[in-house]
């Protein structure tokens, strides 16, 4: 969400940060709501229901403008059909999706810049969508385990929101201080982690090939190679500490230039009908001979790294970020 820096750049985000809040602090006043201040979450009572606010998510990015509305109800009748679901989307002109995952109730607000405006239309939508569900008879519940009733309440569970009831907020407690702790007693087996990072770092290799020979030089190859390669370090590795990261970041860099250089050397054997490995090891000397374009295959590496940084660094922040989170269950 917001990356925090050493020195001004970190109280440049700490403005930004405190910017964001007091927008949603806005947000949340017209409906009566609250803003939780550490997750940036408005959550709280509404029309005999809970309800939870928080930006929407694409990916590892969040949009402060776009809105998801959360509620978790259930009903004796029918439940809403989806195609009743898509209905409502088309008579609400604010709404941009709304879906219902067994409980749980998601509504996506369109994109608005002005946070006034923006507060206007929450509060609307929410009125719309409570009145909505008290005529198909619909009843706040526990997200998990359906039980009706004012006992859920919107609390955030490793980083995530979620509408549990007293049993089920303490299971997830327990659940959560067994799993941690058994992370915690779980040894890191680096060899196994790096065997894993390199088997990763192939299928990143493989990406960055298929993808050029193809013609491009895409983001997702930086994404395929820190996905392949993290996950891969965890898996044998057992566990993924931060000099995890750190190797699989090594081997991310190095393997990249080896994709590379085995990219140009399929290019050399084609065009001069010479065998693979031969054409693997001619590349430096075609290089200082100029039968090569240096500016091409340097710019062309350039490329590939800063692709392999758009995809490596939000996947590494996001890892971090999760366990940073991960094991924390708090009432919000």
């Amino acid at each position: 969400m917001l990356i925090f820096w050493k020195g001004e750049k970190c109280r440049m985000n700490q403005r930004a940060l405190e910017k964001v809040r007091e927008n949603y602090r806005q947000l949340a006043a017209p409906s009566g709501l609250r803003l939780s201040e550490e997750d940036c979450i408005i959550c709280g009572s509404f029309g005999g229901y809970q309800v939870i606010v928080h930006p929407t998510v694409n990916g590892s990015r969040a949009y402060y403008n776009t809105l998801t509305v959360e509620i978790a109800a259930k009903t004796s009748g029918d439940p809403i059909s989806k195609q009743d679901w898509k209905l409502y989307t088309k008579e609400h002109k604010n709404v941009s999706s709304a879906v219902q995952n067994q409980y749980l109730i998601i509504l996506v607000l369109k994109n608005i810049m002005k946070y006034d405006k923006l507060a206007e239309v929450l509060n609307e939508e929410l009125q719309n969508l409570t009145s909505y569900l008290r005529l198909r008879g619909y009843e706040n519940c526990c997200q998990f385990c359906g039980k009706t009733g004012e006992e859920a309440s919107p609390c955030s569970v490793s980083g995530l929101c979620a509408q549990l009831c007293p049993d089920c907020f303490q299971n997830v407690s327990q659940n959560t201080l067994m799993a941690q702790q058994e992370s915690r007693n779980t040894s890191e087996n680096m060899v196994g982690g790096i065997v894993g990072a390199l088997l990763g770092t192939l299928i990143g290799v493989v990406c960055i090939i298929v993808l050029s020979q193809l013609g491009y030089v895409a983001a997702l190859s930086g994404v395929v190679m820190a996905v392949c390669t993290l996950k891969g370090y965890e898996l044998l590795g057992k566990k993924l500490s931060v000099k995890g990261i750190v190797i699989c970041c090594v081997l991310m860099t190095v393997m990249t230039y080896v994709g590379d250089r085995l990219d140009w050397a399929i290019v050399v054997a084609r065009e001069l009908e010479l065998d693979f490995v031969s054409s693997y090891r001619l590349i430096p000397l075609l290089l200082q001979e100029q039968v090569l374009d240096s500016a091409v295959y340097w710019g062309n590496l350039v490329m590939v790294y800063l692709f392999l940084l758009l995809g490596a660094v939000p996947t590494v922040i996001n890892i971090l970020k999760d366990k940073k989170n991960e094991g924390k269950v708090s009432r919000l």
